[in-house]
């Protein structure tokens, strides 16, 4: 539909049919979809709109698989999931995205979030243990992950310099120089050359790619070290910090204050995962820590948002004093001072919320589980 310029599907089916196309004296078939080398193309939709789903379609199965062998050999360890995930899921999820990717590279500051990537969100989200509502923000920050935007960039542009260092009249370099041709910016995103979207992608993070002088995309700037990928996470610490200008976004908000500290919020707190991740291994207690860092805990704060109770009722049902947010849980509710006199290190001087969360992952992990608990002695871990 895109190419015949047509409103429906059976009236581009019947024009791709009388063009009667042919290669090598073999008129071709005119199909609505069809798959080459891993990709989907679909006539109703652009490139990405079809690729971005059929992987994420594929993918989907093989992080089941992870989780599952993970399960059955006992892998609870969160670096070990992280990678496992790049190895087994990803390596499904982004095949071909260096083609097919650069469009949703281009959408908002990044994508406008395709199927590809709600499915590595949803991962991290079993990882850490909270819900389908934490703030996506909160996640990349948490574990040291990038948008796989950012991945489908860096490929596409590779790919790029690849192909202007082949040599003249290659079939790989004309079919480059005819993307750049058919480059023109009154055309919907969707309907625009590889060429022109790969332009507009390294412009949504700082860079230009100047297409009537092709030259190559210096690889330095979206590399995996931070100093070479500042832009980037500029871009995403943007954000984060327009998410909280709106208001209403409470778990942001606890995200920034009491998490990281106001004044620690810099480009630096996204690319490095945090040290309980590491440090941690037994799962429940990595996961009660994670809820409480995230806001997405068992306190009244985040279970009153499930009947839309104004956040000022969300009182503390144990003590009545106050909204029963993180910080009233960890430092100041009745209820978990007896399991506060087995942690004496954590509460040995007070603390603002930020400063008490940097203290030793293992001894914050064990108090967080056993609040989360209740308290039961079985889960009170020395850490």
């Amino acid at each position: 539909m895109l190419l015949s310029g047509r409103r429906t599907q059976h009236a581009a089916q019947q024009t791709a049919e009388a063009a009667g196309l042919t290669f090598a004296g073999q008129q071709l078939a005119a199909v609505t979809s069809f798959k080459y080398l891993g990709i989907a193309f679909h006539s109703s939709t652009c490139l990405a709109g079809a690729a971005a789903p059929a992987r994420a379609q594929l993918a989907r199965l093989a992080m089941h698989n992870c989780r599952t062998r993970c399960a059955e050999v006992g892998i609870e360890a969160a670096p070990v999931q992280l990678r496992l995930f790049g190895t087994m899921v990803d390596s499904v999820l982004s095949h071909g995205a260096e083609v097919w990717g650069v469009q949703l590279a281009c959408c908002h500051r990044g994508s406008a979030g395709s199927a590809a990537e709600k499915l590595q969100l949803s991962y991290l989200r079993h990882l850490l243990g909270v819900r389908q509502s934490t703030p996506n923000a909160a996640l990349l920050a948490e574990t040291g992950e990038r948008p796989l935007w950012q991945r489908w960039l860096r490929r596409a542009a590779k790919l790029w310099n690849k192909t202007l260092e082949e040599r003249p009249g290659s079939l790989l370099q004309q079919a480059l120089l005819s993307s750049v041709q058919l480059a023109d910016g009154a055309h919907f995103l969707a309907q625009q050359s590889w060429a022109a979207q790969l332009a507009a992608g390294l412009a949504a993070v700082g860079m230009q790619l100047d297409l009537q002088q092709p030259a190559p995309v210096d690889l330095g700037e979206l590399g995996e070290a931070a100093q070479r990928r500042q832009l980037q996470l500029q871009l995403q610490l943007a954000q984060l910090q327009e998410a909280l200008a709106k208001g209403g976004a409470s778990r942001l908000e606890h995200y920034v204050h009491n998490v990281v500290g106001a004044l620690n919020l810099a480009p630096a707190m996204f690319g490095q995962r945090e040290t309980y991740l590491d440090a941690v291994r037994r799962r429940q207690d990595r996961e009660a820590l994670a809820q409480l860092r995230t806001g997405s805990h068992w306190g009244a704060e985040e279970t009153g948002r499930w009947t839309r109770r104004p956040r000022e009722q969300r009182v503390c049902p144990h003590c009545h004093d106050g909204i029963e947010d993180a910080p009233h849980m960890l430092l100041t509710c009745p209820l978990y001072a007896p399991l506060r006199l087995n942690f004496p290190d954590l509460f040995a001087e007070p603390h603002p919320p930020h400063r008490f969360l940097r203290q030793k992952p293992c001894r914050l992990a064990a108090f967080a589980a056993a609040c989360h608990h209740g308290g039961q002695p079985a889960l009170i871990s020395a850490g």
